[in-house]
């Protein structure tokens, strides 16, 4: 089926793009861009699930081809019946086709949504930007601190793109105006409820891998802290609660105590 057959098929069946991107389990932004035009070379596994889902078959899945993992929704590769033999990978460009406001992360090729942050998780988030930000700036540092919406290509490849909730980058190679290309010195993320597997498991082990010196898992439910650091071939994991003095491992004698924030 070409692009204008589709573009017809489309119209008579009177399909909205949301509709479309329902029915083929493509990103919304994908479908408004294959559709408008504007992504000129679309790849062959698009143009067969949006074929699919314009030809009438009944294997085409009625809803949003994901699964939840505590609550937060994973993409997948393989949707259903006749359709799960077609694999494709999302890459960065479907990030970027995401309608405004959506926020998602990329790793490995799957796409994780991201659910709204809670007023407690903002503080959170805010406190230790300001505690890190002016550390740094008090001892003449040259570090980079960054809080989300900031990107990091952790890999510096088409596959991998997250948000960490706080990012500090120590080397200026890595640091570019769409972010940071490689993996940073310390990232903090924290947990919510619908992040808790990504954020120990998945992310930690991402984090590790790509060289990531210093890993902080802050859990406002249970009020404590996993401090993960990868230094020299070292490493070690210490558990903090909220009214413990927590230092930092890039900066020994900084401490933050989050009692004093929530």
């Amino acid at each position: 089926m070409t692009l204008e057959e589709m573009k017809r098929r489309k119209r008579e069946f009177g399909y909205s793009n949301e509709k479309l991107a329902e029915l083929s389990g493509v990103p919304l932004g994908t479908v408004q861009k294959v559709m408008s035009g504007s992504t000129k070379s679309p790849r062959q596994g698009t143009l067969e699930a949006l074929a699919r889902a314009l030809s009438g078959q009944k294997e085409v899945p009625t809803q949003y081809p994901g699964e939840m993992i505590d609550g937060c929704i994973r993409v997948l590769r393989e949707p259903w019946g006749a359709y799960a033999a077609k694999k494709e990978e999302y890459t960065i460009e479907d990030i970027y086709a995401l309608p405004e406001g959506v926020r998602a992360e990329l790793i490995d090729g799957e796409i994780y949504y991201m659910a709204t942050p809670t007023r407690t998780h903002q503080k959170i988030v805010g406190e230790m930007h300001l505690a890190v930000a002016g550390y740094i700036r008090s001892h003449g540092g040259t570090c980079e601190v960054y809080i989300p919406p900031y990107a990091v290509y952790l890999n510096a490849d088409n596959s991998t793109y997250l948000e960490p909730d706080l990012t500090v980058i120590c080397d200026p190679s890595k640091s570019e105006d769409k972010g940071c290309v490689g993996a940073p010195d310390w990232v903090v993320e924290v947990v919510s409820p619908s992040s808790k597997r990504m954020d120990y498991l998945l992310k930690l082990f991402k984090y590790r891998t790509a060289g990531v010196r210093e890993y902080w898992i802050i859990n406002p439910e249970k009020r404590v802290v996993s401090v993960y650091s990868w230094n020299d071939g070292y490493e070690s994991v210490e558990m903090y609660s909220f009214t413990d003095e927590i230092p930092s491992g890039i900066y020994p004698d900084l401490k933050i105590r989050l009692a004093d924030v929530v």
